[in-house]
């Protein structure tokens, strides 16, 4: 019993310390049970309350903190690993006229900001050659490679979807919803007009950061020329 009455003595002058339960638990070997049965109506003086506010800011701040350094450090692990694939990715095809066509169609074309690999253009003949440079280098599955078009409203009536999925190849399953923009002219001002089309990779974080290390790699190339 008198070990007990210590634990408790104990446990209020940790706590008017400005101690949390889980730092006084490491402690005292007590029940969390008992010591909030303790703690729970302990007067606490201002001073003592500011202490222990204080304190919980504190480890709040330190929390952070490590838990923003845990997630920065495993995403300098993922680039690190994506680097290194893309310099085994280069060093294998850098004498391919292909493949520095595709890093160099990206960067001029490429969305640099958003979350997913993508490319917009109007060009079939562009866009082909996107799709190729994607299947053989970077290898990805064609079926996580999809298709959107970008209309003005005007051109909605001429099922320009079914036009581009000729001209690529493609089924309808892998275009997604047409896009139709708004424009102040209600009739049509380039005649064969067809539309932009964005190429997309799902799930491309990953290659995302890999084309920005390739435009890297390939830049350096030329300067080395």
């Amino acid at each position: 019993m008198r070990k007990l009455v210590q634990e408790k003595e104990k446990a209020v002058e940790l706590r008017r310390k400005g101690l949390s339960y889980k730092e006084i638990l490491k402690q005292l070997p007590v029940a969390k049970s008992s010591l909030s049965l303790w703690l729970k109506d302990l007067p606490l003086t201002k001073d003592e309350k500011m202490v222990l506010k204080d304190r919980k800011n504190s480890n709040i701040s330190r929390g952070r903190i490590k838990a923003a350094s845990e997630l920065r450090n495993r995403r300098l692990e993922r680039e690190r690993k994506w680097f290194a694939e893309a310099r085994e990715l280069f060093e294998k095809h850098q004498g391919d006229t292909l493949f520095h066509t595709g890093i160099s169609l990206y960067w001029a074309e490429g969305a640099k900001t958003d979350t997913i690999w993508s490319l917009i253009n109007t060009d079939v003949d562009l866009i082909r050659t996107v799709v190729i440079w994607l299947e053989r280098f970077p290898s990805v599955c064609s079926e996580d490679i999809h298709f959107r078009l970008f209309i003005h409203k005007p051109y909605a009536h001429e099922d320009l979807e079914t036009w581009w999925q000729k001209q690529l190849g493609v089924d309808q399953e892998r275009f997604l919803k047409t896009i139709y923009k708004d424009t102040k002219h209600l009739v049509k001002r380039k005649v064969g007009h067809h539309g932009c089309i964005r190429v997309e990779v799902r799930r491309s974080k990953h290659l995302l950061c890999k084309m920005k290390f390739l435009k890297e790699m390939a830049v350096e190339s030329y300067k080395n020329q």
